[in-house]
Parts: C-alpha cells; sequence; structure tokens
C-alpha cells in the first residue's frame, strides 16, 4: 500500500506543478461499515474525461517521452485488488482529482 500512496502523491504533485499556481494534495481517511475509505484530494487541473477510462492501464500515459512509463496507476489497480480492495476516480477539468480506495476492514 504505500506504493499506492506514494504513486497518487507523485501524479498529483506532477498535474498540480503544471497548472504554475500551486495547489494542495489531502488524504482523507474514514471508515463505513467493515470498508476502509481513503481519499486522495489534489487541487491540479483534473484528468479529461475521455481518459479518465483509460488511466488504469499499463503503459498509458499523456507525458512525454522519458517523463514517465504510464505504469504508476497500473500498478495502483493492481496492488488495491491483491487486498480485495477497489479505486474509483472522480475528476472534473480545472477542479482537480480525488481517487478513492475501498478496503475491506483486516480481521484481528
Amino acid at each position: 500500500m504505500q506504493q499506492v500512496f506514494l504513486n497518487l502523491l507523485i501524479n498529483a504533485e506532477q498535474a498540480i506543478r503544471t497548472t504554475g499556481e500551486g495547489g494542495t494534495v489531502v488524504f482523507r481517511t474514514g471508515q463505513t461499515g467493515d470498508k476502509i475509505l481513503i481519499r486522495v484530494v489534489d487541487t491540479g487541473p483534473g484528468i479529461p474525461v475521455e481518459l479518465q477510462s483509460r488511466i488504469f492501464e499499463p503503459f498509458f500515459t499523456t507525458k512525454s517521452i522519458g517523463e514517465g512509463t504510464g505504469l504508476g496507476l497500473s500498478i495502483c489497480y493492481g496492488i488495491i485488488e491483491s487486498h480485495q480492495g477497489h479505486i474509483e476516480i472522480e475528476s472534473h477539468q480545472g477542479k482537480g482529482t480525488t481517487f478513492t480506495i475501498t478496503l475491506p476492514v483486516a480481521d484481528s
């Protein structure tokens, strides 16, 4: 899960940096019944609607050659799924992006 959070944080930082205006990244956590919710919210430029369905595909990237492999979100997806979890995106251009991770509560 450390890799998931690192990838999401790096992606958010890079997106915010493209705006040239600064911004914020916030991690929010909570629990609903037997599910843990983790939200990573940024104030970056948002992800265009037409790209949102592809962002978890291996090697998909919007970055220039040499700036990334496009594996970060694909790896996140795989790690979360291996923990019986789920990841969703909500993004609006000009308003930022929220990734919501849902994981089962661990048995004690």
